[in-house]
This record gives structure tokens, C-alpha cells and sequence, in this order.
């Protein structure tokens, strides 16, 4: 997918940028610091998504959002912004915006909306890409978080979403479901285990493959997990390498 991105903000280009670039499937062909430009390069570059920022110096991306949206084949825009509000939010609706996203969840929510507006590009676009696999990776440090997803940022056609508690995963697997998720144990909230239960137990999410990556090294705790219907289990420190071609094959057979 062919992305422009429309910010008055160096810094969030910047970190936007090499963001989206680690995923294989994106291509950033462009980049903005205003509405007015964001307008033009989308009527010549032609991707196939903006993202565009609301509050910019002239005019805002409310504004530039309709007009690119007036285009001949519009691409797909997804409002990006620090102003989460009701208002702006009803705006984009009516301007036909396909997203409305918080720059607060700017690392959780966009990769899995991009997958999902993926399947509105045309079919001739549409048919040169592999849908991405979303992976949820669940775990109370940020750490670890970051660990594990950089070591699978190798792996061809995925996105990733990370949430930092057991009550919050549950609640965003119901909303969004992973095609694969990796899961901590010892947690604040909800233990991994009853994460897991709660997933097997039910039908809707009985076949995401769980990956447990935790310390706990005894038998007993890798048996509970088994026998729940985890897939892999992991113990920390873990080797990147093995755990991404583990997790690869496992992405493979899902």
C-alpha cells in the first residue's frame, strides 16, 4: 500500500515514517507539512491512503481531507490526530473519511485499521498485496514489548498491536482479533493463563494461535498452558531468532 502522509510536525513525520516503513507491505511515497500541498501531491503521486493531520497552519486537514476526497478516485484518508473529539470525529464522517484515529493510539490502532481499509483498494491494487497478519502481543512491560516486537519485525506481511494488561487484551481482541497472539503470564490484572482460558473457551476466538512468552520456567506452568491450548511456549530471556522462525512457521499454518 502506497501511504502519503500530511502533518505539520517534523518530528511525527519522522517518527510516522519509520513506523509504517518497518512494515513490508507499506511504501511511503510522500510526505507533507500542509493541507494545501497534501492536496496537490495526492492528485499526483495518486496513493492509496493519506493520513492526514487535523490542526495545520492555513488550511486544516478536515478541509483537505474533503477536497481530496472530491478527487477522481480518491484514496482511502484516515484522519490522524491529537484532537479526539465528538465534533471532529462527525466531521470526518460526513467529509467521508474512512478512519478517525488518536495519535495516542497511533502505535495500536493504525496498523490494524490499514489492514482492514486494504480491502477496499480496487482489485488490480488489492490482488499484488498479501493481507498482513495482525499480531497482538501482550505483555505488562514495555519493555519486553518492544523486545518481541522487534524481533519479529523481520517477518514478511505482518502488522502489530501491543496492549499491556490481560482485562485490556481481552477487550481489544473482541473489538479487533489477532490472527496470532503473544502472551505473558504474570500480569497485574489477569494472570495469561485465564487470558488463554477465556480465549479457548470461546468459539469466535478458539482457533488464534497463543504463543506464552513468560519467566516461568517450571513444568507445571508450561503443562497448564499446553493443555489449555497454547501453541508455542517461551521462556524469557529467549533467543529472537528461534522465537521468530518459531512464530513464523506457526504464522504460516494459521
Amino acid at each position: 500500500m502506497r501511504i502519503l502522509l500530511v502533518d505539520d510536525s517534523t518530528e511525527f513525520l519522522n517518527v510516522a515514517e519509520r513506523f509504517l516503513s518497518a512494515v513490508p507491505e507499506l511504501k511511503i511515497v510522500g510526505r507533507s507539512d500542509s493541507g494545501e500541498e497534501g492536496i496537490a501531491m495526492a492528485s499526483e503521486l495518486q496513493p492509496d491512503l493519506v493520513l492526514m493531520d487535523i490542526a495545520m497552519p492555513g488550511m486544516n486537514g478536515l478541509e483537505a481531507t474533503r477536497k481530496i476526497k472530491e478527487q477522481p478516485n480518491p484514496p482511502l484518508v484516515v484522519v490522524l490526530t491529537l484532537y479526539d473529539n465528538p465534533e471532529y470525529r462527525s466531521v470526518a464522517e460526513e467529509i467521508h473519511a474512512d478512519g478517525f484515529v488518536s495519535k495516542s493510539e497511533f502505535g495500536t490502532r493504525l496498523l490494524p485499521l490499514i489492514q482492514e481499509l486494504s480491502a477496499r483498494l480496487s482489485p488490480q491494487t488489492a490482488s499484488k498485496e498479501k493481507p498482513m497478519k495482525h499480531l497482538m502481543i501482550v505483555d505488562d512491560s514495555t519493555t519486553m514489548r518492544r523486545m518481541v516486537r522487534a524481533s519479529l519485525q523481520t517477518i514478511e506481511g505482518v502488522s502489530f498491536s501491543e496492549v499491556g494488561n490481560g482485562l485490556e487484551a481481552i477487550e481489544k481482541v473482541s473489538i479487533n482479533p489477532p490472527d496470532l497472539l503473544i502472551l505473558d503470564l504474570n500480569m497485574p490484572d489477569m494472570h495469561g493463563l485465564e487470558v488463554l482460558n477465556f480465549l479457548k473457551s470461546h468459539q469466535k476466538y478458539r482457533e488464534i494461535p497463543v504463543v506464552i512468552l513468560t519467566t516461568r520456567g517450571d513444568e507445571a506452568s508450561r503443562e497448564a498452558c499446553l493443555n489449555a491450548g497454547a501453541s508455542l511456549y517461551f521462556t524469557k530471556p529467549f533467543d529472537p531468532r528461534t522465537f521468530a522462525g518459531h512464530v513464523t512457521e506457526l504464522i504460516r499454518r494459521s
